[in-house]
C-alpha cells in the first residue's frame, strides 16, 4: 500500500528519491507508479485544458456582448460589469468552497467546480442579452475553482519534499492554455462564432472532469478539526503572520496582469506606428512562457535560501524593471524588458505555494489556498478600476509606473510582514 509517508527508519521522512520511487515492496507489478505522480499527470493535462477553455472565452466577451446589440456608448459599462461580477462572486464564494473541501476531500469540490463551469460556458453560448452574460459571470465565480482545488489536491497527497516542485508544474501547465487559449479562441471564432467556441470551452472542462473523476485518487483526506465558521477562518488566516504575508504576496499576482493587460494591446500598437496582431499576440505570452520556464527552477531556489526570500526578489526586481516598461519606444527593447520583468514576476506564485505547502497546517491547507484565491481576485478586482483612472488621467505609459511602484512598495511591506514571523520552524 503506498503511504504518504516513509519507514521509520529514514526518521518519519521520504527517502531522498522519493520522486522516482514512494512504494512498499508488496506493491503489485501494475502499482509501481506512485499515485500521487499519476495525479500529476493527469491534474496537469486537466489544469491545461481548464486553463485553455478559460482564455477561448475571456479576451473575446467584449465583442460578444458587442455582438448582442449593445451600444457603443454602453459597451463599456456592461463590459466593465460582466468582468467585474466574476471577481465579486470567487471574492464571496472561494472561501466557503475551500472550507468544504477541508471537510469533505478536494476531489469532490474539483468534480463539483468543473461540471459547473461546464454549465456556465454552455448557458453562456445560448444567453441573448448582456445582463445573463453578466449573471453567468457571477455564477462562474462564484461555483468555480477547478484549477486551485487542484492545486490543493497535489498539494496534500504529494509527499512535502516535492509538492512545491509539483504544484509549481502543474501553475506552468496552466500557463501553457494561457500561452494556446487566446489564439486557438480567436481561431474558433473566426470560423464558427463566439457561441460555438463558448460550447467547445464548456466541454473541454466538462471533459477534465470526468478525467479527474475517473482517474485522479485523493488518498489523504485531512482531518479538518473542531467545525469552524467561514468568519474564524478569515480571522484565523489574518492572524497568522505566515498567512497574513502570503495573501499580501497574492494580490501582486494578480495586480501585474490585471492592470496592465486591458491596455498592453493598445500601448503596443501605439509603438512603431502600429505592430502587427501576430507581434501583439506573441507579446501578451511572454508571461506565460516566462513562467513556464522558471517555475520549477523559482521553487528549488525558494527550497535553498527561503521562498520568502524569492517574492522579496520578485516584487523588488519585477517593480523595478515594470517602471522601465513605460520608457520603451520600441517594440523589440519593449517585449525584451517585459519577458525579463516576467521572469521575475514568475517567482511569486511557485514561492506562495511553496510557503503554504511547507508553513501552513495540513488541515487548513485547503482553506488557505481558497483564501488566497478569493485575496487575488480582490487585486484582481481593484487593479484595473485604479488602472483605468490612471490611464485616463495620465496616458497608458502611467500604468506601468502605478504598477511597478506598488510593487516596490510591496517589497519593503512584505519585508515588514515577514519580520513578524516566528524563529520556529513550525507551521503557522
Amino acid at each position: 500500500m503506498i503511504t504518504r509517508g516513509a519507514s521509520s527508519s529514514t526518521g518519519g521522512k521520504p527517502p531522498p528519491n522519493c520522486d522516482k520511487l514512494f512504494f512498499d515492496p508488496q506493491l503489485t507489478p501494475d502499482s509501481l507508479m506512485p499515485y500521487y505522480r499519476k495525479n500529476i499527470y493527469i491534474l496537469s493535462t486537466t489544469v491545461c485544458l481548464a486553463s485553455l477553455s478559460w482564455y477561448l472565452v475571456i479576451p473575446f466577451l467584449p465583442l460578444f456582448i458587442k455582438q448582442m446589440g449593445v451600444s457603443s456608448k454602453a459597451l463599456p459599462y456592461w463590459v466593465g460589469v460582466t468582468f467585474a461580477v466574476q471577481s465579486l462572486g470567487s471574492m464571496v464564494f472561494q472561501p466557503f468552497w475551500g472550507k468544504l473541501a477541508d471537510t469533505y476531500g478536494r476531489k469532490p469540490m474539483i468534480l463539483r467546480a468543473g461540471f459547473c463551469l461546464a454549465f456556465v460556458y454552455y448557458a453562456m453560448s445560448v444567453c441573448k442579452s448582456p445582463w445573463q452574460l453578466a449573471l453567468l459571470r457571477f455564477l462562474n465565480g462564484a461555483l468555480t475553482g477547478f484549477i486551485p482545488g487542484s492545486y490543493a489536491l497535489i498539494a496534500t497527497n504529494t509527499p512535502e519534499e516535492i509538492a512545491p516542485h509539483y504544484v509549481a508544474t502543474a501553475q506552468a501547465a496552466a500557463n501553457v492554455g494561457l500561452i494556446a487559449g487566446p489564439a486557438l479562441g480567436g481561431f474558433l471564432s473566426s470560423l464558427f462564432g463566439y457561441r460555438v467556441a463558448m460550447q467547445i470551452a464548456g466541454t473541454a472542462v466538462l471533459l477534465s472532469t470526468l478525467i479527474v473523476a475517473r482517474f485522479v485518487e485523493e488518498r489523504n483526506r485531512v482531518n479538518p478539526g473542531d467545525p469552524t465558521s467561514i468568519i474564524q477562518d478569515l480571522h484565523t488566516a489574518l492572524r497568522s503572520p505566515v498567512q497574513l504575508s502570503l495573501l499580501f504576496a497574492v494580490t501582486f499576482v494578480w495586480l501585474f496582469g490585471s492592470a496592465i493587460s486591458p491596455y498592453l494591446t493598445l500601448y503596443l500598437k501605439s509603438l512603431n506606428g502600429g505592430s502587427p496582431d501576430w507581434v501583439v499576440g506573441a507579446v501578451f505570452s511572454l508571461p506565460a512562457i516566462a513562467f513556464i520556464l522558471t517555475a520549477r527552477w523559482w521553487t528549488s531556489l525558494g527550497e535553498r535560501w527561503g521562498y520568502e526570500k524569492s517574492i522579496t526578489l520578485g516584487l523588488a526586481a519585477g517593480g523595478l524593471l515594470t517602471l522601465s516598461l513605460a520608457f520603451s519606444r520600441s517594440i523589440v527593447p519593449f517585449g525584451l524588458a517585459y519577458f525579463v520583468t516576467s521572469i521575475f514576476t514568475s517567482a511569486l506564485a511557485p514561492s506562495i505555494s511553496g510557503l503554504t505547502i511547507t508553513r501552513v497546517e495540513e488541515s487548513f491547507r485547503g482553506r488557505a489556498y481558497a483564501i488566497q484565491q478569493a485575496a487575488g481576485t480582490l487585486g484582481g478586482f481593484l487593479a484595473p478600476l485604479v488602472a483605468a483612472k490612471v490611464s485616463a488621467a495620465l496616458g497608458v505609459p502611467a500604468v506601468f509606473i502605478f504598477v511597478g511602484s506598488a510593487f516596490v512598495a510591496g517589497c519593503f511591506i512584505f519585508q515588514i510582514l515577514v519580520r513578524r514571523w516566528t524563529t520556529t520552524n513550525g507551521t503557522q
